[in-house]
């Protein structure tokens, strides 16, 4: 499981206001786009949390809704926690596809 001082090794910016989405599942989706658009990762290529949450921070999210997303992601089985990243699935990948429509 990826700790919470891993996501924190790419702290937010806190003199940007957050854009808060509230939702688990907007959220997760919005990580699987990360995966599957911004590093062009394949079905079962694995991502640094700390890469992921650098590009995370960048869109001004919140780390709650990145917690809350990933959350969400992995209780969907679009992604699968290793030491230190994250496994995209047949499945994650699909949802990216659906977040682009």
């Amino acid at each position: 499981m990826v700790s919470e001082t891993q996501i924190n090794q790419a702290d937010p910016n806190p003199q940007v206001e957050k854009d808060t989405l509230h939702s688990g599942e907007v959220s997760a989706r919005l990580l699987m786009d990360i995966f599957v658009n911004h590093f062009k990762l394949l079905t079962g290529e694995a991502l640094l949390a700390s890469k992921l949450a650098s590009v995370w921070y960048d869109k001004q999210k919140s780390q709650e809704d990145l917690v809350n997303g990933l959350e969400y992601a992995k209780a969907q089985e679009w992604i699968v926690a290793l030491d230190e990243a994250f496994r995209l699935t047949e499945a994650g990948f699909q949802a990216a596809d659906v977040a682009d429509e």
